[in-house]
């Protein structure tokens, strides 16, 4: 009985380092994660700021066949959301759901998180997807990965979370529900945005890094 005593305060002592380390890990920020800075005025000109950006680089006129590439950042695409998604659905008649905060991205080599917060799922704690995109014969896919609260991995909880997602998220028409189905259920989508003068920009390839990712692309002439 005594060798087992003896053992009692060791197994508490690492129990409780045990639990340090996970509540460090649920609870250590993510420095990229912020949805709720929608009042922010430098984040709302920088939000502003990037939407014109894109329409700009998607609508300048180039010579035909030549190879032009989009550098986008974290700080970039998350001001965006933070600031402009939830009028922009509005705007699409599809109000942001109650208890769903706006997405937050962070890019990666390993890949692209995808960070959220569920009410009443998680503590309100943000939920990470990871995913692995891939661009095969000019279609752009989503591959599920990783699923994590804060920094903590949860295992086998993608289907579950992407069930859940699929159930609060609006039904909308047109490339955003291109979107949406990739992100769900791994659908691919064609790596191709058209234009309002009957021009296309085609993605021909990209690459991620910590904090951006650069996409390649081609702008196609309108079809006579």
């Amino acid at each position: 009985m005594k060798p087992m005593r003896r053992q009692i305060p060791r197994l508490l002592i690492a129990l409780g380092v045990l639990l340090l380390t996970i509540g460090l890990l649920i609870f250590w920020p993510q420095g990229w994660f912020d949805p709720v800075g929608k009042d922010d005025p430098a984040r709302v000109q920088l939000g502003e700021q990037v939407e014109f950006r894109l329409l700009e680089e998607l609508q300048k006129i180039r010579p035909d066949g030549e190879f032009w590439r989009l550098k986008i950042t974290d700080e970039a695409i998350n001001a965006w959301l933070a600031t402009r998604l939830r009028s922009w659905m509005n705007h699409q008649d599809a109000p942001w759901p109650q208890g769903l905060s706006v997405p937050q991205i962070h890019f990666s080599r390993s890949g692209i998180d995808l960070g959220i917060s569920i009410e009443g799922t998680a503590g309100g704690f943000p939920l990470i997807l990871g995913f692995r995109p891939t661009l095969t014969e000019g279609r752009f896919r989503l591959q599920p990965g990783w699923v994590r609260i804060g920094r903590l991995p949860i295992p086998f909880a993608r289907t579950a979370l992407d069930s859940r997602l699929e159930d609060l998220i609006p039904r909308l028409e047109g490339p955003v529900s291109t979107l949406i189905s990739a992100l769900l259920d791994e659908a691919a989508m064609e790596a191709v945005v058209p234009l309002v003068d009957g021009r296309s920009v085609a993605i021909s390839g990209f690459r991620l890094g910590s904090g951006w990712m650069i996409l390649q692309a081609v702008t196609r002439p309108a079809s006579r």
